[in-house]
């Protein structure tokens, strides 16, 4: 029990996570599933049950192994994320997340006049994979313990296994999720913030020098180009390497 409550208080978002789908891949074995059917994305009945958007992660979409599994890859890297990040962040960027995927589904099905339907965790699973694999590119893990692999291929399987996991061509639109994933990780994360009590706003960012700031100005561009060229020949010059090499 003492490890069970020192989890829960490192990672007290993922943890109700998976708490809940465990909860309701239990409730649902007995024969009592139908009470989670409001919680459960259905595109058709998205104006109808709003909220499903983002409930639908709470409700264990799959058998024993795939809660097992997909509650496990959540704690390793949605875990990671909201230790990191904090929980606020953390679960604005669930929400993110899970709705944005819904949305875009509901599009995708009005589009091409087929229905999706989201329960479970592996939506959420994808994206924090994605997240976590942007903030550490080169960091090796290894698949299905044997295969060493680094965390950016890592990404890159789960936002396959997203479009695969949908008839083509709405894996595209499933695919939205990730996408957030990555600008969150990248950007979001910085510029947008999230209380109960205020809502949704943005954060004030540190101004940037002018040489750093984004641009669209060719000379500019060329400028930097020149720079950065001139500063990789004096480090080949020195005999430095890469670290990444």
């Amino acid at each position: 029990m003492n490890l069970l409550s020192r989890i829960f208080r490192q990672c007290p978002v993922t943890s109700s996570v998976i708490a809940a789908n465990a909860v309701t891949f239990l409730v649902t074995f007995v024969g009592g599933g139908a009470v989670w059917r409001p919680l459960i994305f259905r595109t058709w009945a998205l104006w109808a049950e709003p909220w499903s958007a983002f409930t639908y992660p709470v409700v264990a979409g799959g058998g024993v192994l795939g809660v097992l599994l997909g509650g496990y890859v959540l704690w390793l890297f949605g875990g990671s994320l909201e230790r990191g990040w904090g929980r606020r962040d953390y679960v604005l960027f669930l929400l993110l997340t899970a709705g944005g995927t819904a949305f875009a589904l509901w599009m995708g099905s009005v589009a091409l006049g087929r229905g999706a339907v989201l329960a479970g965790l592996w939506m959420p699973v994808a994206a924090a994979t994605v997240a976590w694999a942007v903030i550490n590119p080169h960091e090796r893990l290894l698949l299905y313990l044997v295969i060493p692999l680094e965390a950016r291929w890592m990404g890159v399987i789960a936002a396959a296994l997203v479009f695969f996991s949908f008839p083509f061509p709405l894996g595209l639109f499933a695919l939205s999720g990730c996408g957030i994933a990555w600008w969150y990780a990248r950007t979001g994360r910085y510029v947008l913030s999230w209380s109960p009590g205020s809502g949704l706003g943005f954060r004030r960012r540190p101004r940037q020098r002018a040489g750093m700031r984004f641009t669209l100005n060719p000379i500019e561009m060329i400028r930097r180009w020149r720079r950065k060229r001139h500063f990789l020949r004096l480090m080949k010059q020195s005999g430095l390497r890469d670290l990444d090499s």
